[in-house]
């Protein structure tokens, strides 16, 4: 841990106590503090080593502009003889790529349309004031940490000039030597989402490159994999995607298997080549996407995690059954399942799934049942 970082118990302001040091991305530092003032816990961001950058107030203020669920909020701004800082909503949470790097292989349909349709309401709410958020990507995504991402926020737009500056610069290291995508944490982890417009002017890339992201996230989540890869392979295939002005997508795996959600895929396919086009003025807009969201059939029942406890049990008169059952490890039941509203392959005997529960007799029913790690 760096000399630079702020000691927990330290105060700034009079008001906000150091909790603890909680993590630092490329451009900055966060801490979980207490503010006096109101008896909640807060965060507090400070750009990277302990420097004072003017930036963060036209962040703040961008930030304050949107007042939303969906997003983050903005609470205060303040500087002192060496720093400047933002204090903004605490969630308690995981962002949406640690959760797809720790828990999930994929989402389903249900699932994957929750967590889209919440962030094209941020996206709607800041593209409607005028705002591009210009790092969307799932590490910006803070979710609540049950099985089924009840609530989902999206955070900082407060440092969207402080990213638009920082990635110009990266982005301009890398045209003179692209080994320089390796050593720089916020351009690599950017690239994946990247739409093709920031290659050629980054600060003139607008509202569209927020929509391009979303459709790779969106695509992310029903695949497990982003549509174009990652670095400098990523980039390679966005430039040819440019070059040729159309973009080749494989199709999800799981889609196609399952007569629930037959309609739910093509909506999301739809919504996620649409979003995903070489030509900015192509793509749909904030609004747009937010009322084909709206216009999707999904549940958005409570999640649970379980295990699979038996599946495939031969018939006396031969063959084998396409149903099974769950033991919920949330509480203690039996739940019954069928292969048909199984996502991620065969079930297994003792593989971990989430899933929905159903009543029913003499077992309720679990479905849709997702495989997860």
């Amino acid at each position: 841990m760096s000399d630079l970082l702020i000691p927990n118990g330290h105060v700034l302001i009079e008001r906000y106590v150091i909790e603890q040091y909680l993590t630092s991305g490329g451009m900055q530092e966060v801490y979980i503090c207490h503010d006096r003032s109101l008896g909640r816990r807060v965060v507090l961001k400070t750009p990277k080593g302990g420097v004072s950058d003017r930036r963060f107030r036209r962040g703040a203020e961008m930030g304050a502009r949107i007042s939303h669920h969906n997003v983050a909020a903005t609470f205060d701004y303040f500087e002192d003889e060496k720093r400047t800082y933002m204090v903004e909503e605490f969630i308690n949470g995981f962002d949406l790529g640690k959760r797809l790097n720790t828990d999930f292989y994929f989402l389903d349909p249900f699932l994957a349309a929750h967590v889209i349709h919440n962030i094209a309401r941020a996206l709607y709410e800041a593209h409607r004031v005028g705002i591009c958020h210009r790092d969307l990507k799932p590490g910006n995504v803070m979710t609540s940490p049950d099985p089924g991402m009840r609530f989902i926020k999206l955070t900082d737009f407060g440092i969207a000039k402080l990213a638009e500056a920082e990635l110009a610069v990266e982005m301009q290291r890398f045209d003179e030597d692209n080994s320089t995508l390796t050593t720089s944490n916020t351009l690599l982890g950017a690239v994946p989402y990247m739409a093709p417009e920031c290659w050629a002017n980054w600060k003139g890339a607008g509202q569209p490159m927020d929509i391009w992201a979303l459709g790779c996230i969106a695509y992310q989540l029903v695949t497990g994999e982003t549509p174009f890869g990652v670095g400098r392979g990523a980039i390679a295939k966005v430039v040819f995607a440019e070059q040729s002005g159309k973009v080749e997508l494989v199709h999800p795996v799981a889609f196609g298997k399952h007569e629930a959600t037959a309609a739910l895929e093509k909506d999301l396919w739809s919504l996620i080549t649409s979003c995903i086009q070489v030509d900015p003025n192509s793509r749909p807009t904030a609004e747009d996407v937010l009322r084909s969201c709206g216009s999707w059939c999904y549940s958005t029942a409570d999640r649970h995690i379980g295990v699979v406890k038996s599946y495939a049990v031969p018939y006396p008169s031969g063959g084998k059954s396409k149903s099974g059952y769950i033991d919920d490890l949330d509480v203690q039941r039996r739940l019954f399942f069928h292969l048909s509203e199984f996502f991620g392959g065969p079930p297994a005997v003792g593989q971990k799934v989430n899933f929905s529960l159903y009543p029913g007799f003499p077992h309720s029913r679990a479905a849709p049942v997702l495989k997860v790690r």
